[in-house]
């Protein structure tokens, strides 16, 4: 329907409110209390404005709907007047402590402070006392003294997270948040709160006084906490990362993310595997890229195509580093190929999956491409040798009677003490990659560390300097040139390139469940992100008795 804004003409959906409506062309109708997402509180009344079937009076423009012909005034001097006096009130007993906040940088107090007030405050009395650091829970602190009773947080747990742990309390100018007497904060999705806290009320523990906002570089990634892939922004400075937030996604979180998928990105910091090495357990020394290389090229070229090599791939892997993985163990001539991983864990109906690794879909599909039986690490017995693109699910006990042991490694454990080669690998989150997730979604990530951290590289790198150690014609140069050796052997991918993969992701169709659990997005029917496989060329036969040295 067709609607004015400021005498502009607007083409407005009909379940628009005003400031939706508004938003289409770029206008911005100042709010607090308003989440798209959660119902309307209309408690803040920043966003009341002038209509024409209302003269005389101002509207919230949260609440009300856009109707045929309906003309907004949003500039009026009586709507400026009113936008200017709910900040004064808003901001009568909030303490000025932007130096210490960690919202400073993002607060939207500040931010209409300095639009639509901008004046001194005419309150000589003293400012309310209220409770500040209480602890709501494990990852949640709550400055009532901050909080300008918004309600957002109370509306996403009761409607969102469907867990009723936040209440408000106490009447008037004593309102505040609270937890139920005995109960913390201990939702899987607590750490939403404070994304759409609009001030420093509710603050994240884990990244509490850590770094100011505005000394961090933000870059679109994917989560790797499960196997959902939630689309997040990594925020990091240096080679150290600070938290992740998330990215809006319909189709994969919406614009929400779990704590834990939240707290993955200290595998990026701590514990790293930074400089290559070789020797064993005491004897370990670091050596350097190239000669660590040389002594895994003299290692395993004894080896190669005589049967007792395998392959260890973990689920943690990125397309690129498993199908680099594939074309090392074709040229070495393994012959059993091992999927490792995270354990499983926890889930729910809407965004945490079971399976704790992002991309177990996209390597179980390349090892399909490049007709590959993967095995359990269990079966490692099997082999003499085994060269591990990242560590985590190997049996310790199985790695100890191997005569040769080489990892690609991202961080530090029993395992890497182990191998007589370690070649330092980087995280997901500190390259250009891609990822499948559960439901059979395409999607690339982007480096969001920009600084190198030591000797470490991506998985598909070490594989090609292997692969040019041990003669090979070819190997990949790029993630892209990986992604490339994938995509010519995978029916999914047909035709695709890294750089082609849309923000946003592609579902490979042919991929897609039968059954999703109750609450979790999904693409709709017929949606423009579904991709249909394409026909399997004549010229490539791939299965399972093409594995290992049969090629």
């Amino acid at each position: 329907m067709k609607v004015f804004v400021d005498g502009a003409e607007v083409e407005a959906d009909p379940r628009d409110n005003l400031i939706e409506a508004a938003r289409r062309i770029g206008v911005a109708i100042p709010y607090f209390c308003y989440h798209p997402r959660l119902s309307v509180a209309g408690q803040c009344r920043m966003c009341l404005v002038e209509t024409s079937d209302a003269p005389g009076r101002l509207v919230p423009g949260c609440q009300v709907r856009v109707k045929e012909g309906l003309k907004i005034v949003t500039t009026s001097p009586a709507v400026k007047e009113n936008q200017r006096g709910c900040m004064e009130f808003h901001l009568i007993n909030h303490p000025v402590d932007c130096a210490i906040c960690d919202q400073s940088g993002e607060c939207k107090l500040q931010d209409y402070y300095m639009e639509y007030d901008h004046q001194p405050s005419r309150i000589r009395t003293y400012k309310l006392n209220k409770p500040k650091r209480e602890v709501f829970g494990p990852l949640v602190v709550y400055d009532a003294e901050r909080c300008i009773m918004c309600t957002r947080c109370v509306r996403f747990m009761d409607e969102v997270a469907q867990e009723p742990q936040l209440a408000v309390v106490q009447r008037g100018s004593h309102s505040l948040i609270a937890t139920f007497p005995g109960q913390p904060l201990d939702s899987k999705y607590s750490g939403n709160t404070v994304d759409i806290c609009p001030v420093g009320a509710l603050l994240n523990r884990d990244f509490r006084f850590q770094s100011r906002v505005w000394f961090v570089n933000k870059s679109p990634t994917v989560c790797t906490g499960c196997s959902t892939g939630c689309n997040v922004y990594g925020e990091s400075r240096g080679n150290v990362m600070y938290r992740l937030l998330p990215r809006r996604n319909e189709e994969v979180n919406q614009v929400w993310m779990c704590d834990e998928g939240r707290l993955t990105y200290h595998a990026t910091n701590d514990s790293r595997t930074e400089w290559a090495r070789t020797g064993k357990g005491d004897a370990q020394q670091s050596v350097g890229p190239r000669l660590a290389v040389e002594r895994a090229v003299e290692l395993l070229k004894p080896l190669a195509g005589k049967g007792g090599l395998g392959i260890a791939i973990s689920a943690q892997c990125t397309n690129e580093e498993a199908a680099a993985a594939f074309l090392l163990g074709a040229q070495l001539g393994a012959v059993h190929y091992y999927l490792g991983g995270n354990p499983p864990g926890d889930h729910d109906e809407f965004l945490i999956r079971g399976d704790k690794n992002p991309n177990t879909h996209g390597v179980q599909l390349a090892a399909q491409a490049f007709g590959v039986q993967l095995e359990e690490p269990k079966g490692l017995d099997a082999v003499k040798a085994l060269l591990a693109f990242r560590t985590e699910g190997l049996p310790i006990d199985k790695l100890q009677r191997l005569e040769v042991f080489i990892a690609v490694a991202q961080n530090e454990n029993a395992v890497t003490a182990e191998a007589q080669v370690v070649l330092p690998c980087q995280s997901v989150y500190e390259q250009d990659c891609s990822l499948v997730n559960w439901y059979g979604r395409l999607q690339r990530t982007w480096a969001a560390v920009p600084a190198e951290r030591g000797d470490s590289a991506p998985g598909w790198r070490w594989a090609a300097d292997l692969m040019k150690g041990l003669g090979a014609a070819s190997f990949p140069k790029s993630a892209g040139d990986a992604f490339e050796a994938l995509a010519q052997k995978s029916m999914h991918l047909t035709g695709l390139k890294l750089a082609e993969i849309p923000d946003d992701g592609l579902v490979l169709e042919g991929e897609m469940p039968t059954q999703w659990p109750a609450r979790a997005p999904r693409p709709g029917p017929g949606a423009p992100s579904i991709r249909p496989p394409s026909p399997p060329r004549p010229d490539l036969r791939v299965g399972d008795e093409a594995s290992g040295g049969s090629r």
